[in-house]
């Protein structure tokens, strides 16, 4: 009975040695019960378990009562027709993971939660699908889990009918592949798979995609033809092979990670830095785009949810964002150090400022939060002797310390620039 539905491999091995006996006192009586075993280990082709509940058990004693007949006609004991009530205690509880995109079986991995009780607390345990699942009634949720499928809740603290209902149809759980993973019956150990492959090869040729090897993630025309036209080295690549590897990691970040929506958004924020470079951007907006998207991801909420979820909220690369903020930092203590320092004093001064100046002088007061001019003359900050004092009026201005950093030389009259 607790191998029920089973089909363990040793246990059918000791049923079938005990069915070979036939000699001494091997009666009706032995071979029955051996059957009974054989039916109970393949319970219902293996979809079905047994049920400890008072009714189960009620029907499991009388259908299972330890006195068997010596013969078929035997019904002195026992009916023989009770043997059969051990149906009333059975139910379905495999689960048996599909494959959403090619409709077949698979193995995935699941987390089976415990409730806790008074005789052990709540406890975890990972069993390998398809199987069959302890009593519903013991576990409080059921979770698809690992790097190649998707997860996927099952919450039972709610309810066990939704459960039960994927159960008594043939327990068909559909789960999704993720972007770049073979299935644990292609990849037993996961060596094979694309990312594996990837990240054992980090040269430049190996990050470089090819359309082939993008077809293996996704089948979106766009991607495939962005991969053909934007991302395939030739020869003589000279600069451009910057833009190509930035080009390739983007993609190979937005495949692997279903999300191709946000391709344009890294290429968007990729020229908009380029034209900060070459002192061409005429509006601030795409900068002041650029600027939310840094100080969300450097947000207290955000790093707190990360630190709960780390696999949840990343629309976009960790590593990509550091490298926007260094980029249009350094753009900007450029444009200070070429003269941009006499255009923000006369800004903080109320005096007019050179016309060629404005646009990045106006990049500069947006990324870096500089109130407008109606609100200085009040606090004063000019006339400052040090840097505690600066950061005394800063708390009233609400000007973020990396902000006051960059202006400190200027109302300081130290020409070296202050960094943190």
């Amino acid at each position: 009975m607790v191998m029920a539905g089973s089909g363990n491999l040793k246990v059918l091995q000791l049923c079938r040695y005990l069915h070979m006996k036939t000699g001494g006192e091997m009666n009706y009586g032995f071979h029955l019960a051996h059957h009974m075993a054989l039916g109970l280990l393949f319970l219902g082709g293996g979809r079905y378990s047994l049920s400890t509940s008072n009714s189960s058990i009620a029907a499991l004693l009388c259908a299972l009562y330890p006195h068997f007949p010596a013969h078929g006609t035997d019904n002195r004991y026992h009916l023989q027709a009770l043997r059969h009530l051990y149906v009333l205690a059975a139910e379905p509880r495999l689960l048996v993971p599909v494959d959403v995109d090619t409709n077949m079986p698979c193995y995935a991995l699941l987390e089976v939660t415990y409730k806790g009780t008074q005789w052990y607390e709540q406890t975890k345990e990972e069993l390998m699908a398809p199987t069959l699942l302890p009593e519903l009634h013991l576990l409080k949720q059921i979770k698809v889990k690992g790097p190649r499928y998707w997860e996927l809740l099952i919450d039972l603290s709610k309810g066990t009918q939704h459960l039960k209902s994927i159960l008594s149809k043939d327990g068909v759980l559909y789960v999704k592949l993720r972007a770049g993973q073979l299935s644990y019956k292609e990849d037993p150990m996961g060596w094979q798979s694309l990312l594996a492959q990837t990240v054992a090869n980090r040269n430049s040729e190996a990050r470089a995609f090819k359309p082939e090897t993008i077809s293996a993630f996704t089948s979106d025309p766009a991607l495939l033809s962005f991969a053909e036209y934007f991302c395939k080295p030739t020869v003589n690549m000279g600069q451009k092979q910057e833009i190509l590897d930035l080009f390739s990691s983007v993609l190979y970040e937005c495949v692997t990670q279903e999300t191709p929506e946000m391709l344009p958004a890294y290429i968007a924020m990729d020229q908009a830095i380029r034209r900060l470079g070459r002192r061409e951007m005429s509006e601030t907006s795409e900068l002041w785009q650029i600027k939310l998207v840094l100080e969300f991801f450097s947000s207290r909420s955000h790093q707190e949810r990360l630190q709960n979820h780390p696999k949840r909220g990343l629309f976009m690369n960790s590593e990509f964002l550091p490298v926007v903020k260094c980029t249009i930092d350094n753009t900007l203590d450029q444009w200070l150090q070429a003269g941009g320092d006499a255009c923000v004093h006369a800004y903080l001064s109320g005096q007019p400022s050179e016309e060629s100046q404005l646009s990045m002088l106006a990049c500069f007061l947006v990324y870096y939060s500089v109130p407008a001019p109606r609100h200085l003359p009040s606090i004063g900050l000019e006339g400052s002797t040090s840097f505690a004092e600066l950061l005394f009026r800063f708390k009233q201005l609400r000007m973020p310390v990396r902000a006051l950093l960059r202006l400190a030389p200027l109302l300081l009259g130290n020409p070296q620039p202050m960094v943190m």
